[in-house]
């Protein structure tokens, strides 16, 4: 028996081994699930540029050689032809995350294939940078607006960095008197630990632990790109902030390193895309500016299955596609699409195809909803609502102003800025779980946390498909002396 085990062993190890072909020796040739276009832009989106070989602009390819296997990963990859050793290990990195070849054949079987790709790396030369303080230098004219002309700015902003580009102290800002730069005030930098979670960062704990650096002022505006590291380095999500302190792109990574999820902001929409864990594009989805998405205004563009089958496509077809309920429950969503919004019955169900709601739009407007809890149904006309002050926004700001108080230090010292508070409206619409997320002091802090502490039992709960939920509200409580 053991000698009959061994030969069949050694047998099966030159299938195992097979030799890897060249495009010409199969019968048909492994090729990116979706088309090139879609490996180009999970590319172009999971591309980091390491920052010192950018910093004198960057307009060259690393040129790679893998493997496709049978499974549609790539192993073996190496380089061919680079440009240096930061690039081609990042070439290296974003190609290995793509998992979504169709895989070569030979005679109607799975072949393994060598594929040889480049990638481009591209980028405008940094010319803000200065070496001497390592640090982004941005001028100013006296209105505190963007210049290119830094002999007649009359302020600058300094904004330094460490060796990968991100900012690592204060913010400065300087002000010219006459031939000399005198500094003005600062912005501080902050390294926040906390415990990070989203969609695709899920362990057993439910979160991760990590750390946050951005630069924010008392009001909370930011002077800088965001990022939360986990504890060993790895990047889950990046916040790129404009000229104007407004948020232009976010990036949502898994624990791989890989991008999940993307938006992209200008003044009129914002631009969602996500990917499958195997880097196969999954939709792209246009959300209009400030507005909720409750109100049939969205755009459903495209969307794709795993394996690359297009069900959506400029707007027109079937959108499925699993994700998670505010439950963070998996949940299948699945309905048509005409033009671009919601149309007919759309349904939401469990893995094990338990039927969690059933909804009727026209137009992108939702009709009916109908919410499935057990034996239990619920009948409803908007699928969100968010908790509710009594008496609605106006009684919300008049009870803020009538019981407001400034304290004394505050006001002795000038103190002035934006508290914001964080708390959860629960189901009965009591309060609870409250916390400060920034500190201005001089008592600033305590005396929201007791105004919003009165406001308890002032609420309507939020509610989820019909059915209340708890709902974590943000609140900026702004003080200002006259």
């Amino acid at each position: 028996m053991k000698l009959l085990l061994t030969i069949m062993i050694l047998a099966a190890l030159p299938a195992l081994a097979q030799d890897p072909l060249q495009p010409h020796e199969v019968t048909r040739q492994a090729v990116p699930t979706g088309g090139i276009q879609v490996l180009n832009q999970f590319i172009s989106s999971n591309l980091r540029i390491p920052f010192t070989s950018a910093l004198g602009g960057i307009n060259s390819r690393v040129y790679l050689k893998g493997v496709v296997e049978p499974d549609g990963s790539m192993t073996g990859i190496e380089v061919t032809r680079g440009i240096d050793p930061q690039c081609d290990e990042e070439a290296k990195r974003v190609l290995g995350l793509y998992k979504a070849w169709t895989p070569a054949e030979l005679n109607g079987k799975p072949a393994r294939q060598i594929v040889h790709f480049p990638i481009t790396f591209r980028e405008d030369p940094k010319t803000s940078f200065d070496s001497s303080m390592h640090a982004m230098v941005i001028y100013l004219d006296n209105k505190f607006r963007l210049t290119d002309q830094p002999d007649k700015a009359e302020f600058r902003r300094i904004l330094s960095v460490n060796e990968d580009g991100y900012v690592n102290k204060d913010v400065r800002f300087d002000e010219r008197r006459g031939n000399k730069w005198k500094p003005l005030f600062t912005v501080p930098f902050r390294k926040q630990s906390m415990y990070y979670k989203n969609e695709y960062v899920r362990t057993i704990t439910d979160s991760v632990k990590s750390y946050r650096i951005f630069v924010q002022d008392q009001n909370l505006a930011s002077y800088a790109p965001e990022a939360v590291f986990s504890e060993d380095g790895r990047l889950l999500a990046f916040t790129q902030i404009d000229e104007h302190g407004k948020t232009s792109l976010r990036k949502e990574f898994d624990l791989n390193g890989l991008l999940r999820e993307m938006h992209i902001h200008d003044d009129s929409t914002d631009t969602e895309v996500r990917w499958y864990s195997n880097g196969q594009i999954r939709s792209v989805v246009i959300h209009p500016a400030n507005k909720p998405a409750i109100k049939g205004t969205d755009m459903y563009s495209d969307a794709w299955e795993p394996d690359g089958t297009q069900n959506l496509k400029d707007g027109n077809g079937y959108w499925r596609a699993m994700g998670l309920d505010y439950e963070h429950k998996p949940l299948l969503e699945e309905g048509r699409i005409v033009s671009g919004a919601k149309s007919g019955v759309w349904t939401g169900k469990r893995p094990d195809s338990t039927l969690h709601y059933r909804e009727f739009y026209h137009n992108g407007m939702l009709e009916k909803g109908v919410s499935y809890y057990g034996t239990d149904s619920v009948t409803y006309s908007n699928p969100v609502k968010q908790p509710e002050f009594k008496g609605g926004i106006n009684a919300f700001y008049r009870y803020l102003a009538q019981n407001i108080r400034y304290p004394g230090e505050a006001a002795r010292r000038g103190a002035v800025g934006k508290v914001m508070l964080t708390f959860v409206v629960c189901e009965d619409g009591t309060m609870c779980d409250y916390k400060v997320l920034n500190s201005i002091g001089f008592g600033l802090d305590e005396e929201a946390l007791r105004v919003v502490k009165g406001m308890n039992g002032m609420w309507n709960p939020g509610e989820m498909r019909g059915k209340t939920v708890r709902v974590q509200y943000n609140l900026p409580i702004n003080f200002q002396l006259n």
